[in-house]
């Protein structure tokens, strides 16, 4: 996808690391626009972009669509990633009854032409219900964080590829843990950088020594 790093980013200085789409995942950047929806994974934060979901209610999972926007949630406070599944299964069920139905009458007519007809609604019937069934099942991947949850729904992605991407998730939050013990925030710039520097390497502000505060 085409991105302007400065605008995507809450920083410049975050690194791109995956992005899920509702029909492709990927651990490059590629040309092509956020008209549908995406979650993107950076070794700092989460965003979702393009059409934004929410996962209010468990019996709704992705039901709601909060609109066109973008969200960004910091790795630390991703509590949870799960993979759901939710499906409609009445309106396609109630074609397939209708069609075995229509079936049934035509079989038991005594009229051929009839029998025929019926027999074709049946068939028709019996596809459609089929079909409505896989078109109004749907899946999500559900990301759970302090305060809320995210819910990006994907079509043609495998069981392989969105257990991957969570991976990534959870890999790039342990990293960002272990790597919090040994760096501090800047106060100018808000960037990590190591505990015993001096100088920003980010923004070039000199570091007060905090020991030195401390004995003031």
């Amino acid at each position: 996808m085409r991105y302007n790093y400065k605008n995507l980013f809450a920083s410049q200085h975050e690194k791109f690391t995956a992005i899920l789409g509702q029909d492709y995942f990927s651990s490059l950047l590629v040309e092509d626009d956020l008209s549908d929806s995406a979650i993107i994974v950076t070794d700092k934060r989460v965003y979702q972009v393009g059409k934004l979901y929410e996962a209010r209610q468990r019996s709704r999972i992705g039901s709601h669509r909060a609109g066109r926007g973008k969200k960004i949630v910091s790795l630390m406070d991703i509590t949870g990633t799960s993979s759901k599944e939710v499906s409609r299964p009445v309106p396609g069920s109630a074609l397939i009854a209708f069609g075995v139905l229509s079936a049934t009458l035509g079989l038991l007519s005594d009229v051929r032409q009839s029998t025929y007809i019926m027999l074709g609604i049946a068939l028709i019937s019996i596809a459609a219900g089929v079909w409505l069934i896989l078109k109004l099942r749907k899946r999500y991947l559900v990301i759970e964080y302090a305060g809320g949850s995210m819910a990006q729904p994907v079509k043609f992605i495998t069981d392989s590829e969105l257990n991957l991407f969570q991976g990534i998730i959870s890999d790039e939050k342990e990293k960002l843990i272990s790597g919090a013990a040994d760096s501090k925030e800047c106060p100018n710039c808000g960037e990590k950088i190591q505990l015993s520097a001096k100088i920003c390497r980010y923004c070039g502000e000199e570091q007060k020594d905090l020991s030195t505060e401390e004995s003031r």
